[in-house]
């Protein structure tokens, strides 16, 4: 289980709700957290639950799904878990998913696509993967593939990006030709998008902030590491180029408050060698990610030096990194940092939900936190923990 399961916890003494909390990660594109409220909404614990709480996920009106992992020695059993909208519990959904042996461990990815439907991807291998689709709020799944059924013109309000490798170079190392997706809601069909960022592969989503959405990949003409932006729901795009983007970086990732982006540079950091999630470099915007200011980039021994998840862009103009050393916060536009409280090792992994930001504890101790706008956060547990 356990490459989802740790990453992650120095207590972030940024909560004000002292409720139960918690953000994760997730594969897919990032959403933008909801705006709705300056105090996040309550999220009940589920304390009782079996095993432990692997991936959460919401939809805009604070409806949830969760995945859960009991294991003993050998096998581990694969569970699923509701909260209803409004609701001050959660229950045991029906889980489609079969057990899996420990050494297997948990491949399954989950996507809340609006309140009471979800899609859980079980990451096999050989592809395609299979899915499980649900519009009842977990009663029933119908199964599915993340093979795509023809083409859709834009997004679905609220469903983010997903990536598509359709075919690998001949070392079997890096994709050779790359897509776009999104699933239709109303089925958990995927769907290619009918027009494609005009970049080269790897192509991946790269964050979705209010009305745009980005995708990272590489510039047809210089080959250097850039992002496509859509302004309306992917049926067109435009070049959004960072500059001084190197070799070393993975993709960028994307985040803000609709008025302020920023752009994270992951990569490898050639003169760190115990750092595994790097951080190159941030990138700020002002203008919807036409032009892109480099404010901070990576010198050996200064933090921060990784990332762990989007970097979180708060209502109150701070900019907060999850790293594999603490917690680190910006107040000028990410220009400097300063570790936040007490915060050092692995600080936790952070994602994005149709709801908020949400932080998930680098051990599996089922520990979360949900923000709406990344200064207020409510505090939840689910499950036993490891």
């Amino acid at each position: 289980m356990l490459a989802v399961l740790a990453l992650v916890s120095a207590c972030v003494e940024a909560d004000t709700d002292r409720g139960k909390g918690r953000d994760r990660g997730a594969q897919a594109g990032e959403r933008a957290p909801s705006s709705k409220a300056a105090t996040s909404p309550r999220i009940p614990s589920g304390t009782d639950l079996p095993g432990s709480s692997v991936a959460v996920d919401f939809a805009r009106d604070g409806s949830g799904f969760a995945l859960l992992a009991e294991c003993g020695k050998t096998r581990c059993r694969q569970r699923v878990a509701v909260l209803d909208k409004g609701s001050d519990a959660w229950r045991l959904g029906r889980s489609p998913l079969a057990d899996v042996t420990v050494e297997h461990g948990i491949t399954a990815t989950l996507r809340v696509l609006e309140p009471g439907r979800a899609l859980i991807t079980e990451g096999v291998w050989p592809p395609p993967d299979r899915t499980w689709f649900t519009s009842d709020g977990g009663r029933h799944w119908r199964q599915g593939f993340a093979r795509p059924s023809g083409t859709t013109p834009v997004l679905p309000e609220g469903v983010p990006l997903f990536e598509d490798c359709t075919r690998m170079d001949q070392e079997g190392n890096n994709c050779a030709h790359a897509r776009v997706l999104t699933v239709l809601p109303a089925t958990g069909e995927f769907r290619v998008l009918a027009t494609q960022p005009p970049l080269k592969p790897p192509i991946i989503p790269a964050g979705q902030i209010k009305d745009l959405v980005f995708a990272s990949g590489r510039d047809p003409r210089s080959g250097r590491v850039a992002l496509a932006v859509s302004e309306d729901g992917g049926r067109s795009w435009r070049l959004s180029r960072p500059k001084g983007t190197g070799e070393s970086v993975w993709a960028l990732r994307v985040t803000g408050t609709g008025k302020v982006l920023y752009a994270a540079e992951p990569g490898e950091l050639p003169d760190e060698e115990n750092v595994k999630n790097g951080l190159l470099a941030l990138h700020r915007s002002t203008d919807g990610g036409g032009t892109w200011e480099r404010v901070w980039e990576h010198r050996k021994g200064v933090d921060p030096r990784s990332l762990l998840g989007p970097p979180i862009a708060a209502a109150d103009g701070s900019l907060t990194i999850h790293g594999e050393d603490g917690v680190w916060r910006s107040t000028d536009g990410g220009r400097s940092f300063a570790r936040h409280g007490n915060s050092g090792g692995m600080s936790g992994w952070v994602t994005t939900t149709g709801l908020g930001y949400l932080w998930g504890d680098s051990f599996g101790a089922g520990s979360w936190r949900l923000s709406t706008d990344g200064v207020h956060w409510t505090r939840f547990e689910l499950g036993k923990g490891t």
